[in-house]
């Protein structure tokens, strides 16, 4: 799967992403694909909007998993990087729900992320 094929399962969700993605700044790569999708995330996890939060982030597992090399790495340079902002403002409960819906290679990332030494 590549960028083109990720924003249509993104407007899929999001039907309101379209406006962005009609934007050619955030529909050129994968990397402002992901972008604008993460920022699609923050704002449902503030709004609390429970289903439409899964069904992103089982989107983003599948980009992860099925995505091509550059699709993957902008997941793991763009949404991997960002879970702890995602996630700050979030009780307990909130957090562990939104890394229980994470694959566990995302997981593994974001761990690996954490505490790689030197940082």
């Amino acid at each position: 799967m590549n960028y083109k094929e990720a924003v249509t399962e993104i407007i899929q969700i999001i039907p309101q992403s379209q406006k962005d993605f009609s934007e050619t700044c955030n529909a050129n790569n994968s990397y402002m694909v992901i972008s604008t999708f993460l920022r699609y995330i923050k704002k449902f996890v503030q709004e609390n909007n429970t289903e439409t939060v899964k069904q992103s982030l089982h989107k983003m597992n599948d980009f992860y998993e099925k995505g091509d090399t550059v699709l993957k790495n902008a997941v793991e340079n763009v949404f991997i990087y960002s879970l702890d902002s995602l996630t700050f403002s979030c009780k307990s409960e909130k957090k562990q729900e939104i890394f229980s819906l994470l694959s566990l290679c995302i997981n593994k990332k974001y761990l690996h992320q954490v505490y790689k030494s030197g940082l």
